[in-house]
């Protein structure tokens, strides 16, 4: 992953289309990772569970959809946000939940900074996955990423429990 040589406008950088997408920070663009087969299956999976408290929670999944964070536009593996919320091109409220999936390619210096942007944001639930090692992580108001084996993210209307052993045995299984 790494920053293009080219500067852009947040006005041009949103009008225009990029394959495979790419983040904007400090007026470059950055390049992402898109990561493997399990790295895709497991952010599909994360996504659906989540989807599963959709009308009973009051929550809307977004899976790589824009985020804006300051003077920086990221693209979270999967955002979770409290309904109502903003429509737009680029996400402007602040996420319940941001789920980064980490791909091998991934440094670690780089999740960290978007971590640290997320939490700055103020996103309650920051987590990080990482299914090469079937583990999942919290980002901690202290800034450490603290392993976990289960969260409980509390929304308004009651609790989504994020079990990584059950999540990662599903994966398994694919």
């Amino acid at each position: 992953m790494g920053t293009l040589a080219t500067q852009v406008t947040r006005e041009e950088y949103l009008s225009t289309s990029y394959d495979p997408d790419r983040e904007w920070v400090d007026g470059e663009l950055v390049e992402r990772n898109v990561g493997t087969q399990l790295h895709s299956l497991l952010q599909t999976m994360i996504a659906g569970y989540f989807l599963g408290f959709r009308s009973s929670h009051r929550v809307q999944v977004l899976v790589e959809a824009r985020l804006g964070v300051g003077d920086r536009t990221r693209i979270p593996d999967v955002m979770v946000l409290q309904m109502p919320y903003t429509r737009s091109k680029v996400t402007v409220d602040v996420p319940l939940v941001v789920v980064e999936v980490k791909s091998p390619d991934d440094r670690f210096d780089d999740v960290m900074e978007k971590c640290f942007e997320y939490s700055k944001l103020g996103v309650a639930y920051i987590l990080v996955f990482d299914p090469d090692h079937r583990r999942m992580y919290r980002f901690t108001a202290d800034g450490n990423l603290t392993r976990t084996l289960e969260e409980q993210i509390v929304v308004e209307t009651g609790e989504i429990p994020i079990v990584a052993e059950r999540l990662f045995d599903m994966l398994a299984g694919e």
